[in-house]
């Protein structure tokens, strides 16, 4: 899967420009960052105490990917927001659509009953290729099936790493990827998600790795 960053092709960061540029960018998925005030799911990298109101909305954003039928990663930015951000979705009907990174953890697991959940932290376990072992196990240990795989920061993909996850069966989704030989990179170990500012690359790389009979 290939996941549009947040400002993608320079299009700004939760941005209506970003949203209007969807069809551009050749992805499966956008990327929205969310925070909540007074009950508003607003999109915003950065808190907006006194701006809110004047962010584009989730709501919005689930509006468009229910017509365009991309994925939506939800970047959570604050704790306690994964059952609203459901509740959401339940109401726009896309649900099938979600998928959660960021302030998301292994906690949540009751109120994480729709979408994926790919987890940039899990508690006492840094993501080393040795821990790798007890990282599969905690996920196992939730029973939640929810919970889809881990997502790095792409400077902690070390090829042991890389190998740990796949021998072990921990599918990997990676941020930020901005140049062509990490995309290749990444691309090649078959992870399952790359996140990008530059989709357009990426989907043309994915298609050559296809084409040569490679991983995917």
């Amino acid at each position: 899967m290939i996941t549009a960053h947040g400002g993608a092709l320079g299009t700004g960061r939760n941005t209506r420009l970003y949203f209007d540029n969807i069809g551009v960018y050749c992805a499966d998925a956008i990327e929205v960052d969310i925070y909540r005030k007074d009950g508003l799911l607003y999109l915003s990298h950065l808190p907006a105490p006194l701006s809110y109101r004047k962010k584009v909305t989730l709501k919005e954003a689930f509006e468009l990917v229910k017509r365009t039928g991309h994925k939506i990663n939800c970047d959570l930015k604050m704790r306690g927001l994964v059952g609203d951000v459901i509740k959401l979705a339940e109401e726009v009907g896309v649900t099938d659509n979600l998928i959660f990174t960021g302030a998301v953890r292994l906690s949540d697991s009751a109120q994480l009953t729709e979408g994926q959940a790919w987890l940039n932290k899990i508690e006492g376990l840094p993501y080393t290729a040795a821990n790798v072992p007890a990282i599969k196990k905690a996920l196992e240990e939730t029973g939640n099936p929810h919970f889809a795989g881990l997502n790095i920061n792409k400077r902690y993909g070390t090829d042991e790493f890389l190998a740990a996850c796949r021998d072990n069966g921990v599918k990997l989704s990676v941020f930020t990827l901005d140049d062509h030989r990490r995309l290749s990179r990444f691309i090649g170990w078959g992870v399952a998600n790359v996140t990008t500012n530059l989709p357009t690359v990426a989907a043309d790389i994915r298609r050559k790795t296809l084409v040569s009979g490679g991983a995917i």
